[in-house]
């Protein structure tokens, strides 16, 4: 049995904590003979078997909910720009000056593409949650 546990201070010598730590095969014969390690679980989040989760006991790597976005570009193909109106990620900004793909200072629309227009967006990819150490039960 695998518990999650709010405290810094282990619960009793009767849990190991799933840090992937070798299992003492004298101290916890019982749990020896199902494994010789701890599983890893640091920085890792447990979730119910069913639905869009792995197969059991599989790791599943991260992904992100799809973003989209879109704009039209009108005219004939030579106005670059004008890409009005946008939606989603995508947001544009006028500008008047600068050099950028060799525009010549020419004013220009610049489209940008920004995921938290539709996400949030961290460093990291990431359900709410809160942390917990895992233990499991060795006797």
């Amino acid at each position: 049995m695998v518990v999650a546990w709010t405290l810094a201070t282990d619960p009793s010598d009767n849990y190991l904590e799933c840090n992937g730590q070798a299992v003492d095969s004298t101290k916890y014969p019982k749990l020896y003979a199902l494994m010789h390690n701890t599983p890893d679980y640091r920085g890792i989040f447990l979730r119910g078997l069913g639905g869009n989760s792995a197969a059991l006991g599989e790791l599943q790597s991260d992904a992100i909910r799809n973003i989209t976005g879109s704009f039209m570009v009108a005219g004939n193909g030579n106005d670059h720009g004008l890409g009005q109106p946008q939606s989603g990620a995508f947001y544009q900004s006028w500008r008047t000056s600068g050099s950028e793909w060799g525009n010549n200072g020419t004013p220009y629309y610049m489209t940008y593409f920004d995921a938290s227009r539709v996400v949030p967006v961290a460093v990291e990819n990431r359900p709410v949650n809160k942390a917990v150490r895992y233990f499991i039960k060795a006797k």
